[in-house]
């Protein structure tokens, strides 16, 4: 088979499984995204994610993830919801409205990458979202299918900012894409001013110690010690606002994936609607049979009743 047909069948699949952006590169070394990310441990902009200093080998090279690996192929998926939760409500960040993407990508990329087994029987790969040591926006970004913007997010213009991304590596040689998208920031520095707390320390760095993504999930409680309490913007599970500042967040439709819709409370209603007394007076057990299968169990019932305390605290100054 011809590389452009197969390229041709994988796309045509992609987009029939739900996938908004594809596109695949050869397997090669990214020296320079390993080079940035070792500026930002030494300045300790990773806070207490020591994983992020781990496994560089990897990172540089993905292609020690599978033997003979030739292929790396990116996919985008669209998790924009319809209607964003009313301000007034606990924040959750909106990719954690509904299931854990982990899980729903991983079992559409694996539907996808068997198709290869069709033409290359003894083809061989792996599949991974946000699952394994790469730099996966920038291979999205050699893969064609976005810029990174100043809020270091991955910007897609046709889609937006509302997407996960999807990694197959493979043995098999594929067509590759040849065309970079180019910057669509301009002289924009919306995300910078909108950032409560100046985690954004500046044009596409971020101090993960002063995110209010990173402070709600993954802070430790000893981190508390040494840096002074920030203000959450009455967020208790990540945090959109550079998001919702970038102009290109207009960009894409609402996602039909079913998994990534509201989850519903025990009662029936959305968890986007429950309040600071339904939080407070949850209980484990509720949460464990709510949100088990939610991004929300990383953090833990525990945690965000911290942040609800914090959120509570910072509003009486």
């Amino acid at each position: 088979m011809k590389k452009e047909d197969l390229d041709r069948y994988l796309f045509d699949y992609s987009i029939e499984l739900g996938f908004c952006g594809y596109g695949a590169i050869p397997a090669h070394l990214f020296t320079m995204e390993r080079e940035y990310l070792e500026r930002s441990l030494l300045n300790s902009y990773n806070g207490s994610m020591t994983y992020l200093s781990r496994n560089m080998e990897i990172r540089e090279n993905p292609a020690l993830l599978l033997e003979g690996a030739r292929s790396i192929i990116v996919l985008l998926i669209p998790y924009k919801p319809a209607k964003k939760q009313l301000p007034e409500y606990p924040g959750i960040a909106s990719y954690a409205y509904g299931e854990d993407y982990h899980g729903l990508v991983k079992e559409r990329l694996r539907m996808l990458a068997s198709k290869l087994n069709l033409f290359y029987p003894d083809a061989r790969y792996r599949v991974f979202t946000d699952s394994a040591p790469i730099f996966e926006k920038a291979l999205a970004v050699k893969a064609g299918l976005g810029f990174i913007g100043r809020n270091t997010l991955l910007i897609n213009k046709r889609e937006g900012l509302h997407t996960f991304i999807g990694v197959i590596i493979t043995d098999v040689p594929l067509k590759y894409n040849e065309e970079i998208v180019p910057g669509g920031c301009g002289s924009c520095r919306r995300c910078l001013d909108a950032c409560p707390t100046g985690a954004l320390v500046s044009e596409y760095v971020l101090d993960s110690r002063l995110c209010i993504s990173y402070r709600t999930i993954e802070c430790k409680n000893e981190e508390k010690l040494l840096y002074p309490e920030i203000e959450r913007a009455g967020m208790i599970f990540g945090c959109d606002r550079c998001l919702d500042a970038c102009p290109w967040t207009t960009r894409g439709e609402p996602t039909e994936w079913p998994g990534f819709l509201p989850l519903k409370y025990h009662n029936g209603e959305s968890i986007l609607t429950l309040d600071n007394n339904e939080w407070q007076s949850m209980t484990e057990e509720t949460f464990s049979s709510v949100f088990k299968k939610s991004p929300l169990s990383r953090a833990g019932l525990s945690k965000i009743k911290s942040n609800l305390n914090s959120i509570s605290k910072s509003q009486k100054k």
